[in-house]
């Protein structure tokens, strides 16, 4: 499993686990493993690619209602922002002036 999600809230970070190793709002995370949590009233957890607290025990889990799949409009937005626009418009005023001819 590999899911991309959102931190949409970092809130209540528990004392025992270190800023370094906790998530951030408006962070992309990737889920790559969610369990049913009997021992914390069976919400589900999920463990993240990006940050390994395995040996925090009982926090090796993040609550999954902490994250939400982003928009595909984020995902596209991000993707164009990679891209330099400038090389596109001489891409396409040199086909311009290709169908004029």
């Amino acid at each position: 499993m590999n899911t991309r999600v959102i931190c949409i809230n970092d809130q209540n970070r528990p004392n025992e686990v270190p800023n370094t190793r906790w998530i951030k709002k408006g962070e992309i995370y990737h889920i790559i493993q969610i369990d049913k949590l009997n021992a914390q009233g069976g919400i589900y957890g999920c463990k993240l690619a990006e940050i390994n607290n395995d040996d925090l025990t009982p926090y090796e889990y993040f609550r999954l209602d902490r994250f939400a799949v982003p928009e595909q409009s984020d995902l596209e937005e991000a993707v164009l922002e990679k891209i330099d626009i400038s090389e596109l418009e001489e891409i396409l005023k040199e086909k311009e002036i290709e169908i004029e001819r």
